[in-house]
């Protein structure tokens, strides 16, 4: 691999990913009592009910997760869908540390920030294979296995989350409970 730092910060990113799941759901199930379920809960329910302080340890492996997989994208542009990629990993970035911080009681934010972030869920890695592919008509032959394995995961995370957005059957409407 030509630059080595581009593989330590996707790893050390995707590591302190996992810590900070780890770390926070620790500190959510001594702080409530109940275990914290990834596919029943949204990820800003391990600072609820208040913002940042609650889960220290667990927010600022969050930012540096953040900060480490957007450098990943910022480290070297060399075309325009890499320089397109850079800017939409920071937007990213911003809008991932505000949907875990801004506090739920805000909630047509919520709404905005994470319509927005599922539109860049699905712009990054369409960029990423055009990236790669691009990088393969160039002939580096030391890279075509890392190009086609990149086409090939990029490809089928965009076009999961291009179903999962246009998908009509996860558009059910919340209704809320009406107590007396």
């Amino acid at each position: 691999m030509k630059n080595p730092l581009l593989l330590a910060l996707f790893i050390i990113g995707f590591a302190l990913f996992i810590i900070f799941y780890f770390v926070s759901s620790f500190f959510y199930k001594k702080r409530h009592k109940i275990q914290y379920h990834f596919y029943q809960m949204f990820p800003y329910e391990f600072n609820y009910p208040t913002t940042f302080k609650e889960n220290v340890y667990g927010n600022i492996l969050f930012v540096l997760a953040t900060l480490c997989v957007t450098s990943f994208y910022i480290i070297n542009p060399s075309s325009l869908y890499s320089v397109l990629a850079m800017i939409f990993a920071i937007i990213a970035a911003m809008i991932y540390i505000c949907l875990l911080l801004i506090p739920l009681r805000y909630l047509k934010t919520h709404m905005i920030l994470s319509a927005s972030s599922m539109g860049i869920a699905f712009l990054i890695p369409l960029f990423n294979l055009f990236i790669a592919s691009s990088k393969m008509k160039i002939g580096d032959d030391v890279n075509q296995a890392l190009c086609v394995a990149s086409m090939i995961v990029s490809g089928l995370l965009s076009l999961t989350m291009a179903l999962l957005i246009l998908n009509p059957k996860l558009t059910f409407k919340i209704y809320m409970d009406k107590e007396v």
